[in-house]
This record gives C-alpha cells, sequence and structure tokens, in this order.
C-alpha cells in the first residue's frame, strides 16, 4: 500500500483504538473491535473472560462453532454492503457446558465514507430469556398440537412397547393421552391384523402407509422406523389422522358423481364464464357430442337460433344475479337436428359468496313438445287439409281488422262454397270426395298473396281473408282467381271430376266493422250467388239481409215441420199408354208451411240435403207411401206399383235394409207392390255394399228402379250386375225431344237397352201429345207426366183407380 495512503488510514484507526479502549475497558458486556475484514483489533475484559485474551492474530470467527460462523459472514457481509446495524444471536461453546447465546450487535464505524472498523457488542442475559421464551413457546406449541390436533402420535420400542401416545385423535376413539404408554401394540390390537402387520414392517426398517378401520372411526396411518446415530432400528414412530368424515364426504361425492354418470337427465356444469367444464354421458347420448368435443367451449355451440336474443338476455340476467333459470331450450345436435331441453340452470357460489359457476340439468322434451305443437296445430287447423281453422281464421281477422284501420287500407272476407256437394259426395264417397277438397285447399293457398289466408270451416266451406287491399277492384281480382280454381278438373285414380262454388265477399270497414259482422255478411252474399245460379260470386249489400233470413228461417221451419206433421205426399200416376190405364204411383214429398203454404220441392228439397234432414224425413215418406200402398190393396187395388225415391243418406246408411224390412213389416205392405227408386251415382258408390243391399230387396220382392236414368253412367255393365226392373228416362231428354235430335235418339237408345234387358222403360215429365207420340214411335209406351196425370192426393187417385178396377171388372 502506498505510504502516504497508509498513514491516512492508520492514523484515524490509531485514533479510534484509543478512543475504543478507553470506553471498552469498563463495559461491563463483552465488546470487540474489528477491523473491516473481521480481525479483532480490540477487546474489553468482560470480552477476554468469554472466550480467553484475544490477540491480534485472530478473527471472531475463530471462537464461533461452524453454523454461527456462517451467521456473522453472512451478516457481516450484509453491513459491509449497508453501511446498517446488523443483529444475530451466537453461541461460544464451552467444554462441560451448556452453550452461552450472546445476541451480537454489529455496529459499523465510518470515516471519510470508508469503513475504518466494527464494533461487536454481546448481551447475554437478553439472548438467554428469548431463548427460554422460544423454548417456552415452541413446548406450548407442540402441546396445542397434541391437544387440539386430530392426529394420533405414538412411539413403540423394538418389541411394540408404547413409549409415547399423545395426540386430541385419542379423546375421539375413548382413550386419554399417555395411556397407550407400556402396552403391547400386538396384545392391545391383535384383532387387527392390518395394525400388526404394518408395525411389524416398520420395525423391520420398512415405512408403511395405510388406511385402517378402528374403534368404528377410519384413519389414515404412517409408520416410520426410528433409527439411533448408528442406524440401527430403536423403534417405531406412527402418525394417525382421522379421515372418517373426509372418506364419508368422498363416498357421498363417488355416489353424486356415480349418480351425474348414470342419470338420464343431461348435466353441464361451466365455469362463471360459461366455459364447459363437465358434461354426462346422457349429454354425449342426446346432443351427439363427445365430452372432449365440449370441453372448454361456451353453450353457444348447440344454440339452434329459433329463439330471440332477448330469451338468451334474460337467462344472462337471471344466473348472473344468482337466481336459477328454468325453460325450455331449442337447441341443436351436433348433426343439427333440432331437440327440445327442458332445462335449469343454477348458479353456484364458493365461500366468498360468488357465483364461480353455474350448474345446467336438462332433459329431452322433444316428443312432449312435438305432442304439444301438434295439438296446437290441429287446435288452430282443419284437420284434413291442414288449412286454419275458423277459430284462427277469426283471430288473424281481427288482427287484419286493426292493421287496416292503423294503415287506412281495406281488408276482405270470401267465403267459398261448393256446389251441389252433397251429391258429389254421395255420388263420389267421402274417401274421393276428401281428396278433392284436399286438392281445392292447395289450389286455393297457390291462388292468394303470402300474408293472405285460407281456412277450413267444415264439409265443403273455405273463408279467404285478403289483407292490405288498396281498393275494391283488387278484392274483385283476387276473388275471379280463387273462383278460377275450380276450372281444371280434379284427378283421382286417374279419373276426372268436376265441380263449381259460389262465393261470397264482404269488405271492411265499408260492410261492417267486427269480424263476426264481416263473416256473417260475407255468407250471406254466398248464399245470394247460389241463388243465382251458382258457379259465381257476389259482394255483399244491405238488401241480401233480408233473403238470407227467409233461408235461415225456412231451415229453422224445416226442422220442425216433421214433428209438426206439416209435410205430406201427392201421388203421381204412370200410366200405360197401349193399355191405357194406371200401372203405378210415384209418392212425391210436398211441405205445408202454415205462414207461407205450400212451398214448392225446388226450394226445400236442397235445404233438406244440406241439413241431413234428409235421412229422417226420407224414411217418413217410404213409411206413409208403404201404409197407403196397403190402404189400395184392402181397397181391392192390387196391381197398381207404388214408386218411392230415396235419398242418398237412407241408401248409404248401414241399417238401410234393416230399415226397410221394419218398415215393411209394421205397415203390412206387399213387397210386389212396391219400387224403390235410385239415381246412378247411388248405386255406382260401392259395388260390393250396392249389390248385396239390392240383392236382399230383390230377395223380399221389392223392384227397383233407376230414376233420372241417362245424366249419370249409364252404364251397360250395372244394369247386368244389378237386379234393376225400371229404367226412368229423366224429364231433361224429353223436354226437348221433338225438338232437339241429340235427345230423341239418347231417349230411343235408351228404349231399346232397357227393353233388350228386359227392363220397364218409364218416361218422365212428358206434357203433350208430340213427346208421346214421338216415345210411342221409338217403343216407349210407359209415360209419367202432367199428360197423362198430376201428382194429386192419394183420395183422388183412389177413386180414379177404382173406377179403373170398375171397368176392367166390366169387361
Amino acid at each position: 500500500m502506498d505510504s502516504h495512503i497508509q498513514s491516512a488510514v492508520t492514523s484515524p484507526l490509531r485514533s479510534l483504538r484509543t478512543t475504543a479502549y478507553a470506553l471498552m475497558e469498563h463495559a461491563p458486556e463483552p465488546t470487540l473491535l474489528l477491523d473491516g475484514h473481521g480481525q479483532i483489533l480490540l477487546s474489553n475484559p468482560a470480552m477476554a473472560a468469554l472466550i480467553g485474551a484475544a490477540s491480534m492474530q485472530t478473527r471472531l470467527s475463530d471462537y464461533l462453532n461452524p453454523t454461527d460462523k456462517l451467521l456473522l459472514q453472512k451478516n457481516f457481509e450484509n453491513l459491509r454492503l449497508t453501511r446498517q446495524p446488523q443483529q444475530f444471536i451466537a453461541s461460544y461453546p464451552e467444554p462441560g457446558r451448556e452453550p452461552q447465546y450472546f445476541q451480537h450487535l454489529l455496529i459499523p464505524v465510518i470515516h471519510e465514507q470508508q469503513l475504518l472498523a466494527v464494533l461487536v457488542q454481546l448481551h447475554a442475559t437478553l439472548a438467554e430469556q428469548e431463548l427460554q421464551q422460544q423454548v417456552q413457546q415452541l413446548q406450548t406449541l407442540l402441546s396445542l398440537i397434541f391437544n387440539h390436533s386430530p392426529i394420533v402420535l405414538w412411539m413403540t420400542d423394538t418389541a411394540g412397547v408404547f413409549t409415547f401416545s399423545e395426540g386430541a385423535g385419542l379423546v375421539d376413539i375413548g382413550l386419554r393421552p399417555k395411556e397407550l404408554i407400556g402396552q403391547s401394540v400386538f396384545e392391545l390390537y391383535q384383532d387387527y391384523p392390518n395394525i400388526i402387520a404394518s408395525t411389524r414392517k416398520a420395525l423391520q426398517g420398512q415405512p408403511v402407509t395405510t388406511v385402517i378401520a378402528a374403534h368404528n372411526r377410519i384413519f389414515h396411518v404412517h409408520y416410520q422406523p426410528m433409527l439411533n446415530a448408528q442406524q440401527q432400528i430403536i423403534g417405531c414412530v406412527g402418525v394417525a389422522s382421522d379421515i372418517t368424515d373426509v372418506q364419508n364426504t368422498l363416498t357421498q361425492m363417488q355416489t353424486l358423481s356415480s349418480a351425474l354418470e348414470q342419470t338420464a337427465d343431461m348435466v353441464m356444469i361451466t365455469d362463471c364464464d360459461g366455459n364447459i367444464e363437465y358434461v354426462n354421458p346422457a349429454f354425449e347420448q342426446i346432443t351427439g357430442y363427445s365430452r372432449d368435443e365440449v370441453m372448454h367451449k361456451k353453450p353457444a355451440l348447440f344454440n339452434s337460433g329459433k329463439q330471440e336474443r332477448s330469451f338468451y338476455k334474460n337467462l344472462w340476467d337471471t344466473i348472473l344475479g344468482g337466481d336459477p333459470f328454468s325453460e325450455v331450450f331449442i337447441n341443436k345436435r351436433k348433426d343439427n337436428t333440432i331437440y327440445y331441453e327442458e332445462k335449469t340452470i343454477t348458479p353456484i357460489r364458493n365461500a366468498k359468496g360468488e357465483i364461480a359457476h353455474f350448474v345446467a340439468t336438462g332433459r329431452d322434451v322433444s316428443d312432449r313438445m312435438r305432442t304439444q305443437e301438434r295439438m296446437q296445430f290441429m287446435a288452430h287447423h282443419d284437420a284434413l287439409t291442414k288449412l286454419p281453422n275458423r277459430t284462427l281464421f277469426m283471430d288473424r281477422l281481427r288482427q287484419a281488422m286493426a292493421r287496416s284501420h292503423w294503415h287506412k287500407r281495406m281488408a276482405a272476407v270470401v267465403i267459398l262454397d261448393l256446389d251441389n256437394f252433397n251429391q258429389l259426395n254421395v255420388q263420389l264417397g267421402q274417401a274421393n270426395c276428401d281428396q278433392i277438397l284436399q286438392q281445392l285447399a292447395r289450389r286455393l293457398a297457390g291462388s292468394v298473396r303470402t300474408g293472405d289466408t285460407v281456412a277450413r270451416f267444415g264439409s265443403d266451406e273455405f273463408a279467404i281473408l285478403l289483407e292490405d287491399m288498396a281498393a275494391e277492384k283488387d278484392v274483385l281480382q283476387l276473388t275471379k282467381k280463387l273462383l278460377d280454381t275450380l276450372i281444371s278438373p280434379f284427378v283421382i285414380d286417374t279419373q276426372e271430376y268436376t265441380t263449381t262454388a259460389s262465393l261470397g265477399v264482404s269488405i271492411f270497414p265499408n260492410d261492417g266493422d267486427d269480424a263476426e259482422i264481416l263473416l256473417r255478411n260475407a255468407d250471406t252474399a254466398m248464399y245470394r250467388a247460389k241463388n243465382l245460379g251458382r258457379n259465381t260470386y257476389q259482394f255483399y249489400s244491405s238488401d241480401l239481409s233480408a233473403r238470407v233470413f227467409e233461408r235461415l228461417s225456412m231451415e229453422t221451419s224445416l226442422r220442425q215441420a216433421l214433428v209438426r206433421e206439416e209435410f205430406f205426399l201427392l201421388y203421381q200416376p204412370q200410366f200405360d199408354v197401349l193399355q191405357q190405364r194406371v200401372i203405378g204411383a210415384e209418392a212425391l214429398l210436398r211441405w205445408r208451411h202454415p205462414e207461407m203454404g205450400v212451398i214448392s220441392p225446388y226450394d226445400f228439397i236442397p235445404a233438406l240435403e244440406e241439413t241431413g234432414l234428409i235421412a229422417p224425413v226420407g224414411e217418413w215418406v217410404t213409411r206413409q207411401a208403404c201404409r197407403q200402398s196397403r190402404q189400395w190393396e184392402h181397397a181391392g187395388i192390387t196391381d197398381v206399383v207404388m214408386s218411392i225415391n230415396l235419398s242418398g243418406r237412407q241408401f248409404n246408411n248401414p241399417d238401410f235394409f234393416k230399415n226397410i224390412h221394419a218398415i215393411i213389416d209394421s205397415t203390412q205392405v206387399n213387397p210386389a207392390l212396391l219400387e224403390l227408386e235410385l239415381t246412378e251415382s247411388m248405386l255406382m258408390r260401392n259395388d260390393s255394399k250396392t249389390i248385396s243391399a239390392l240383392n236382399s230387396l230383390h230377395h223380399l220382392g221389392v223392384s227397383i228402379a233407376i230414376d233420372d236414368f241417362g245424366t249419370g253412367y249409364s252404364s251397360l255393365n250395372y244394369l247386368r250386375r244389378f237386379p234393376i226392373s225400371t229404367l226412368k228416362i229423366d224429364r231433361s231428354f224429353i223436354r226437348d225431344i221433338v225438338e232437339d235430335a241429340d235427345d230423341a235418339a239418347i231417349a230411343s237408345a235408351i228404349v231399346v237397352m232397357g227393353q233388350s234387358l228386359n227392363l220397364r222403360v218409364i218416361a218422365e215429365g212428358v206434357e203433350n201429345p208430340q213427346q208421346l207420340e214421338l216415345l210411342q214411335r221409338h217403343g216407349c209406351h210407359l209415360i209419367q207426366g202432367n199428360l197423362s196425370g198430376m201428382a194429386i192426393p192419394a183420395d183422388e187417385l183412389e177413386r180414379l183407380l177404382m173406377r179403373q178396377l170398375q171397368v176392367t171388372s166390366n169387361e
């Protein structure tokens, strides 16, 4: 070192040593002065008494044990770096005595920012007190552990005798601390093979960890061999933790886990952000997604897009608010098929009360929802055509009226009713007519605009709602389009059938501001269209109401007419021109209204057909005519056949033959004098059923006539198969037979065909001699009409027949 620098350092240090010695000499605590490298510069008498005379060539660390020496070195380095005092405890061992512990205070001495020396003060009394306190605290802590911890701690010697037993866990199994000391493990627990085997393994030097059930509790136990300094086994130590509650909880968790895995309901658990953390097998089976495919993804993966955003906003508002959310979700499987899930999502809170997870449990209710949808659909739709029914139509009409009022537009109601549908039903049968209605429904739905409604009210009545109409001409155009849907024939099993319809129209707000009124007014207009010849349309006007009222009034009266005995029969003779005599009579229904008088059958017969009253009225006609025939026979008139018209409803009644047989039995009429008139369409409805019924009548002796022959199928084949006795040429061919060569040819053909089959042929509606002359020329001699006799009451015809009988007797 440079002499000037050494002199500069040595001079302050020398001065410090002089000063320090004067201060340290009489200090009661051991004190040292060290240079910056830890070498001893000075030591006072108290320090010398502790460590002996310290020389200038020694360091403080030379008097410490290895552990404390490292502690001194660490604190000395900290002082050099921070220039701050340091404290630590170290001991100075004395042979034959417990080591003394001292609190060391290292104080840096700084001169001109250089570490000149380090003053070391030792405080023996304070260190010993703290050490005793630490020992006492440790003993207290161990006592607390033993007395309050649920563990059981024990030690044994090499023979398995307990040398130590502590722990609060002993109390739980009915023992006291230290109670086991002096007892042998192998004797005390000889009924517990697991304890015996584990202790032996530990005494043989093998650590053991196991679970043992004892004293009605379950313990997790660890056995450890104890070794001395020479690594010899001197016993074993054991620690047992009571895990009964944990094991029970684990069992419950396993049961819960098994339940989640095996339940048929879907279970999904997400974190608080909605990331999927668990799904059960039922979820995988129903959705088609495996667990790995959905882990850590959002439930939005299953969103079908069929529910509004407001639905999901309400969901999150509810569960983030801490409340469960229950609703039916419309979700999407992996294969993109839709399923309905009845789901409850429940927030799960952690110990801090914060939402940590969401648990969703749900079940597939697709079948139930589809059933509900079908029921809802069926409640508002027609089962046959799948069109809206009256209930749904009226709801849409009211909404349309509200929109039209708001936007200052018009809405129209159109009622469409097929013409002569009852006759078509008799002719084709219900199954075929149902096909026609289905085809018509498709045509009507295809002819209106998007937003318009086509509904079926029942039978052959349809209603059409036309919305957002600007003017009546637009309504007219669409109405014509609806009527045109019936122009093309309906095809059933390659056969074509045509029909027409009558349409009635009412307009909002002109024709009413109430849905029921609009519907009623459209219905009124429809009946007006029928009265005008059908196959047309009519718009509602106020003067139509009176006509509709009349029709409704007539229908109401018809329902009471049979009970009030307002019906009566007239009989029109059937005349043989060659023999110049009456050979039969046709019973014709008439109605005498108490206020309107006798009403034409052309007015009330269609109403009977439409209301279904034709069946009971037809049965009444049959019974009355049979009674009259029996009465004439009693009077001696035994060669006049009674002809009775049958309605399609009568003939198609499953009990038809039974009813006819009952009437014959009750009236005692002679079946040979009874002839039932059927139309061609009635015969063609069901061949096997028809043949069976006609054969049954034929076996009774009843004759069968085909009425209005020539207007239907006129098939030679069915004339050969059915037991027919009479053909009646329809009056439509007779009316123009003189002027129309085609009608004359048809009438002639019918006569020839009938004669070739040995059938009687009667021409209906013969009104003048010219018609009779032409018919006779073609070989037809049996006629019915005003020329040979008008329809008259039974007593008048009876007088005529009696005179005819008298003339015959005189001859």
